[in-house]
């Protein structure tokens, strides 16, 4: 090869390269150790170029949110609006020089565009008759018409901007761009491409289930079957037979058992709907049902809810949540008449996933049951056991469970 023949070569290679792969700027060995390091959350603005409303595909929004949580990475997605009385270039550099040391800031402008390519004239076609076996001509014309294709080209550019403090690094210069092209429509996937020279984060704190799933349209679903105890608890009664001094209804404490099934409807969000069942004896101290002896008490709980999941990693899961709903007080007496009381529950526990299907659950909660005073707690139409007594105060109860977890997709 000649010497004017090699560095043509070098020069051909690397317009190639960037046609193929676009332009990009990686991050230097110290930045992208500190960067997996420090950052968690990054906050992800993407726009179509040219769009006065800094409209955006929702592609690429699902894109950058799939790839970065695969990475490990919380994604707040910003918003410009031009009504703000700002321009964005200063938008963003207010929110850039507002980043804390633990975030970021991605920027992805987008565009599709397309191009219409005639494509050559038809050949001369002649059209035949197949007539008692033999090939008859029947007439020849020219088609003349052009063939229109349309081509499009997908473009994305990312940029990374980090707000650290140092003094060798000016928050306003991006650490890392890339720039991409793909022959298609497909803007998911020339976004997918510029995002490959980001680190994975040392600390993933980002959602299991992410846009990979709610892309699919696939729903997870969990349903938990969960056992444990409840500690005893105490509510204030009154017997209504002339006195006015409060007693006590003593609930003493019991094994639970129970039913949860929990829908994600976003990627650290479930709702849930909870049924939980207790079965315990009741020490009532007012005069007469004292003498009775305990009563046997079924208390059903059926509550729905919603958690929220601090999704560490694939196999823990830390979350917290609250739900409302209703107790069902049922005396295992059948002279005495069954009560419904307001519940109010809030929950707390962590899940661990063995496989993708099958997990485990520990929590704790604590549920409050609410009602108006002089609420009615025992009562009955019989007319031997017609001595009512009414609920006084509310009651807090604490429970704790584990459980085993079955995780479908729908």
């Amino acid at each position: 090869m000649t010497p004017f023949h090699k560095p043509t070569l070098l020069v051909l290679l690397f317009i190639l390269a960037l046609t193929r792969s676009g332009f990009a700027q990686r991050f230097d060995y110290d930045d992208k150790i500190f960067f997996a390091d420090s950052v968690k959350k990054i906050k992800l603005w993407t726009y179509i170029e040219g769009d006065k409303s800094f409209r955006h595909y929702q592609d690429a929004v699902e894109s950058a949110t799939r790839i970065l949580n695969k990475k490990g990475y919380l994604v707040d997605v910003a918003e410009y609006k031009p009504g703000l009385g700002i321009p964005a270039q200063e938008w963003m550099n207010n929110t850039i020089m507002g980043l804390r040391k633990n975030e970021a800031f991605l920027q992805i402008p987008t565009r599709i565009t397309k191009s219409d390519a005639l494509g050559p004239a038809q050949k001369p076609q002649t059209v035949v008759m197949d007539e008692s076996r033999a090939i008859m001509l029947t007439h020849q014309y020219y088609g003349n018409f052009d063939t229109v294709k349309i081509n499009y080209i997908s473009r994305a550019s990312s940029r990374v901007f980090v707000n650290w403090g140092k003094p060798s690094r000016t928050a306003l210069v991006p650490v890392y761009s890339k720039t991409q092209k793909v022959d298609s429509r497909d803007i998911y996937l020339a976004v997918k491409y510029t995002l490959g020279g980001i680190p994975a984060c040392k600390q993933p704190s980002a959602a299991w289930v992410s846009y990979d799933t709610l892309r699919n349209n696939r729903v997870p679903i969990e349903i938990c079957l969960f056992g444990g105890y409840t500690l005893p608890s105490q509510m204030d009664v009154l017997q209504q037979s002339g006195t006015t001094s409060l007693n006590a209804a003593n609930f003493n404490g019991n094994a639970q058992y129970g039913l949860e099934i929990s829908v994600g409807v976003a990627k650290n969000v479930d709702f849930n709907f909870q049924y939980r069942r207790l079965v315990t004896l009741v020490d009532v101290n007012t005069p007469i049902q004292k003498q009775a002896g305990p009563v046997r008490m079924n208390q059903n709980y059926m509550l729905l809810g919603t958690n929220y999941n601090f999704r560490v990693n694939k196999t823990i899961s830390p979350y917290a949540g609250i739900s409302l709903g209703g107790l069902n007080l049922v005396p295992a007496d059948t002279y005495f008449r069954s009560v419904w009381y307001f519940a109010l529950e809030t929950q707390g526990g962590v899940k661990f996933y063995v496989s993708k299907r099958i997990g485990f659950r520990l929590q704790a909660d604590l549920c409050y049951s609410v009602h108006a005073i002089k609420a009615s707690f025992l009562y009955s139409d019989d007319v031997y056991h017609n001595i009512p007594v009414d609920a006084m105060s509310n009651m807090l109860q604490v429970g704790f469970s584990g459980g085993l977890i079955i995780r479908l997709d729908n």
